[in-house]
């Protein structure tokens, strides 16, 4: 059903109508100020004042402009003026039909024929489509786009199917692009890597560490310089472009950085330098040493690695129940307050021996920027309860219950580029902006309620594209279906009892909400005992019709913009002449729309 609703919205936005009529240019703000990422935002205020210092055209080539462009506006608005024509009819035509009193062998027997008429088709595309001249092996659920000179391979995907790997294997072998995009941000990305914990992981290039100089007096009073490159931990470009030069302090009796005020010394600037880990299997996260550090006075904290290769990710993410852990034993619930760097095993030892040498040994570095998601526990605890309550955290939770894998096509789609020798890079937003974006959309604004009433109305005509895809689009029909024919026995087991715990949750806010209403119309006098659970039931249906476009159009539509955009970008920045886009199937008919209203 998330699916049929991804394509019903999307198609009704391909309609045009609801653009126009509700505020496209407020989306578009909506987009570059809570979904854009900062260089994109920065770029579209430079293109702005850029507009507003260009002197313009001459005044017969802005007549000839403004005289074209209003042709092309009234052709658009007359489009959109007969589509919704259309879609109004087409909506009373259905609704009659649906409530018609037919009898059961006639609606049997037509929904038999329809059901025919969808298999037939099918067959008809898988046979005859034409998937792409570069790669007569491309599964079903993929799709071949061209534009602006580059090739657009698409897989469509369900997250925990097994087969979705697969084809994102063989798209990438047969095709072997110029780049891979997957549907991830980096933070999810590092959360998946720490799952499987890889050992043939790569180590992390230096273009994502950060540079640091150490310089100390050897024997003969003969300088040495160790230049390193550092992991960095998330809460560090809190202090982006801070320049951090000072004494390298080392505690043997604190070697793990455990006590809180164990760094005393005479220097004002000081960077204390601590072993991962700990010695007696103390909980030990580097959030906890680096809260210790800053108590001490330190203006930095280097922990130095039980192994020469980095992590791959960011260091200092933890789970929420971790994080709760930190803020008792810390009595904080902020981030650290310092930086903190990761050093590899050769140079962290080489420092420390320095140190208990009696050599007095500097660190300089200036905090490199990072656009890496960073929240606080607070932050991370309303989110966390959202996710609950809207029954996805329960959803993916009974899941990895059962051990079921969910994303392997990512993680597939890395290691396939990482053999090929191609970059693989991430195109999705953050969770920070999805959940900023997701609060705008639910307020029950007049252009967000206009919104979803045009979505419903669109409905007979998106009804009819999703049983019956056209030539160059993602069947999601035919594409979950192969997806879920290769499930296990185990993977549906989960993927019912999750769906059905999911359900029960949001059922129930629903029915409390309604109750809730209900009561304050009845004690008003407005409605009677006796309508009790009539009145319930319509309430309910009222805040599922308005809510199911508003949160497709937050947890899909904005997504599926966010990540053209991306694609776009990206496509650019390393000159893309193929590309291959991992994403989920609800996501894939939307970013192919805009790719062909727009181009690449």
């Amino acid at each position: 059903s998330s699916v049929f609703l991804a394509q019903h919205m999307q198609s009704f936005r391909a309609n045009g109508l609801g653009q126009e009529l509700c505020c496209s240019g407020l989306r578009q703000v909506l987009y570059s100020k809570y979904m854009a990422p900062a260089e994109e935002r920065l770029q579209l205020l430079e293109n702005d004042s850029q507009a507003e210092e260009d002197p313009g055209k001459e005044s017969g080539e802005e007549s000839t402009t403004s005289e074209t462009e209003s042709t092309c506006l009234s052709r658009k608005r007359l489009r959109m003026l007969k589509g919704c024509f259309v879609d109004l009819g087409a909506s009373i035509v259905f609704l009659w039909a649906m409530n018609s009193d037919v009898s059961d062998a006639i609606f049997y027997g037509f929904l038999t024929c329809v059901v025919g008429a969808m298999a037939i088709w099918r067959i008809y595309r898988a046979y005859y489509e034409e998937k792409s001249h570069r790669g007569p092996d491309i599964p079903y659920t993929c799709a071949h786009l061209r534009a602006n000179d580059r090739d657009l391979f698409l897989v469509a995907t369900v997250h925990i199917s097994p087969r979705a790997p697969k084809d994102v294997e063989n798209v990438i072998h047969s095709i072997k692009p110029t780049i891979a995009m997957i549907e991830l941000d980096e933070e999810r990305l590092d959360r998946m890597r720490q799952v499987t914990r890889e050992s043939s992981a790569p180590a992390p290039p230096d273009a994502t560490l950060q540079p640091v100089a150490f310089k100390a007096m050897a024997d003969g009073n003969v300088e040495v310089e160790i230049n390193s490159f550092a992991q960095r931990a998330i809460w560090n470009s809190e202090a982006a472009g801070a320049h951090l030069c000072g004494q390298v302090v080392f505690r043997p009796e604190d070697e793990y950085g455990l006590e809180a005020d164990g760094h005393s010394t005479n220097s004002k600037d000081f960077l204390a330098l601590a072993r991962r880990g700990s010695g007696n299997g103390e909980f030990a996260p580097f959030a906890v040493k680096a809260h210790n550090a800053a108590n001490s006075g330190a203006s930095a904290l280097l922990v130095v690695n039980s192994e020469d290769k980095l992590p791959m990710g960011r260091i200092g993410a933890a789970t929420l129940w971790s994080e709760l852990r930190i803020a008792f034993t810390t009595r904080r619930c902020s981030l650290p307050s310092l930086p903190v760097l990761l050093l590899n095993q050769q140079h962290g030892e080489q420092l420390i021996q320095l140190c208990q040498s009696g050599r007095s040994v500097t660190a300089e570095f200036t905090v490199k920027p990072d656009p890496y998601p960073r929240r606080s526990l607070p932050k991370r605890l309303c989110q966390g309860c959202a996710l609950i309550l809207s029954g996805i955290g329960v959803l993916y939770g009974v899941i990895q219950c059962f051990a079921v894998e969910v994303g392997g096509e990512f993680l597939a789609a890395e290691a396939v580029a990482r053999e090929l020798g191609i970059r693989c890079v991430c195109i999705d937003v953050d969770l920070n902006r999805f959940w900023s974006r997701l609060g705008w959309a639910l307020l029950p604004t007049p252009c967000n309620l206009l919104v979803s009433c045009l979505s419903w109305a669109a409905f007979p005509r998106v009804f009819f594209q999703f049983l019956f895809p056209p030539f160059g689009s993602i069947d999601t029909v035919g594409t979950t279906i192969l997806h879920g024919a290769s499930f296990s026995v185990k993977t549906w087991a989960a993927f019912i009892l999750a769906g059905l715990c999911a359900s029960f949750i949001t059922n129930g806010l629903l029915r409390l909400l309604g109750s809730g209403m209900e009561a304050g119309a009845e004690e008003a006098g407005v409605i009677g005992h006796e309508d009790r659970d009539e009145v319930q039931a319509y309430i309910i249906l009222a805040v599922e019709m308005y809510m199911l476009p508003q949160i497709y159009l937050a947890v899909a539509a904005s997504r599926d913009e966010a990540m053209y955009q991306s694609m776009v970008r990206k496509s650019k920045e390393f000159a893309a002449e193929s590309l291959v886009v991992v994403v989920g199937a609800g996501h894939a008919n939307g970013i192919l729309q805009r790719v062909r209203q727009s181009g690449l």
